[in-house]
């Protein structure tokens, strides 16, 4: 800019006295080269500043000092300094700037022969210059020390927030797999309880007491492998990454997951090939949680209907269930609730409506563009 300016003035045929002025702005920017952007930056941005600072001036002193139209420059280094810096660091360089021009002032003094010798009252023209600049100086680094400080407070208000978002959805993910293992685990440990009443009431002969027991180690191992894999999705950085799925390869692959764990279940999946959709395994977990919801109901089928709404994906999920006499008591109650949020936060909906007959789960996904 400096140099811009020693053109311009060139150009115009604006002289200057001391042709030594060129050689300054080219050696700052050679300096600021070598030492501000090298392979190995040894120098911090606080001295980078200082050397502002010294370079106008110089600058300054080569071209009329104090008199020189452009004095104003002397703030640059203060606003570059409330941006970057800390607020004692940008009063310290208010301090110094104003000392700067106090200095030019003084190794400089008025020679009437500046750009405004023809006005009569120069040396008050000049000294109003001083006393703007002063105002304006202390006014700009305490609106930029402020203005900063606001703003780092508002990132660390988002920070927290952010941090705070990170936790709660460790803890909805974390609540949605205990709801879908409660679900897996209910079934087998009603089949052990049950076992084992007998075991205990029945006599029953050898062969019989075998194939109990092997149904109990089956549905042991059955919940071991839920467990086990509750830790290792837990324990899973990538366990949360989204990616861009086509819809039916996913729903066959919940309903295999599905109808591993309830075999007594028939589902039925109806819809188009073709669609995508942004998933991860939060939501796939919001819809296996639907689907154990309808097995908790006691439905022995579920039909899956997928339809397309604008550029919405709709899922109506309708089961022969109890329905309208589905109680509380029948099922832990929390998993429809945070599959409802969990859809909510990925820009979907869930609405659950029972009847006599059964109940229909209306779900809506967001729409990926091929």
């Amino acid at each position: 800019g400096q140099l811009a300016l020693l053109w311009a003035g060139d150009w115009f045929g604006v002289s200057v006295e001391n042709n030594w002025v060129w050689w300054v702005p080219a050696f700052y920017l050679l300096v600021v080269i070598i030492i501000g952007f090298g392979p190995e930056r040894r120098v911090g941005a606080q001295w980078l500043l200082w050397l502002d600072l010294l370079e106008w001036f110089v600058f300054f002193y080569g071209l009329n000092g104090i008199s020189n139209p452009l004095i104003w420059c002397l703030m640059l280094p203060i606003m570059l300094s409330g941006i970057s810096q800390g607020i004692v660091f940008t009063w310290l360089m208010t301090v110094m700037s104003n000392l700067s021009y106090v200095l030019l002032w003084w190794i400089k003094p008025l020679d009437n022969g500046g750009m405004h010798a023809g006005h009569e009252p120069y040396n008050a023209h000049v000294f109003g210059m001083w006393i703007g600049f002063v105002l304006i100086s202390n006014l700009l680094a305490y609106i930029t020390t402020q203005l900063m400080k606001i703003i780092h407070q508002k990132n660390n208000q988002l920070l927290a927030i952010e941090q705070q978002r990170a936790e709660d959805q460790h803890i909805m993910t974390m609540a949605t797999m205990a709801t879908g293992l409660a679900h897996d685990l209910g079934s087998p440990l009603n089949s052990i309880k049950l076992l084992a009443n007998e075991l205990a009431t029945v006599e029953l002969s050898r062969e019989a007491m075998k194939e109990d027991l092997q149904i109990i180690d089956e549905q042991i191992e059955r919940c071991q492998a839920s467990i086990r894999e509750m830790v290792d999705l837990a324990n899973n950085p990538e366990y949360l990454n989204s990616r861009i799925t086509d819809l039916m390869v996913l729903l066959k692959e919940l309903k295999a997951r599905f109808c591993h764990n309830h075999p007594q279940v028939k589902m039925t999946i109806n819809g188009d090939d073709g669609q995508q959709l942004m998933t991860d395994a939060l939501l796939e977990l919001a819809l296996l949680n639907v689907f154990n919801n309808s097995a908790a109901a006691e439905a022995k089928t579920i039909t899956l209907n997928v339809a397309i709404k604008q550029n919405k994906i709709q899922l109506q999920v309708q089961d022969d269930g109890l329905g309208e006499h589905f109680k509380q008591t029948s099922g832990l109650g929390i998993g429809l609730k945070l599959s409802r949020r969990i859809l909510r936060s990925a820009g979907g909906s869930l609405c659950l409506h029972r009847h006599p007959k059964g109940a229909e789960t209306t779900i809506t996904l967001a729409r990926v563009s091929s």
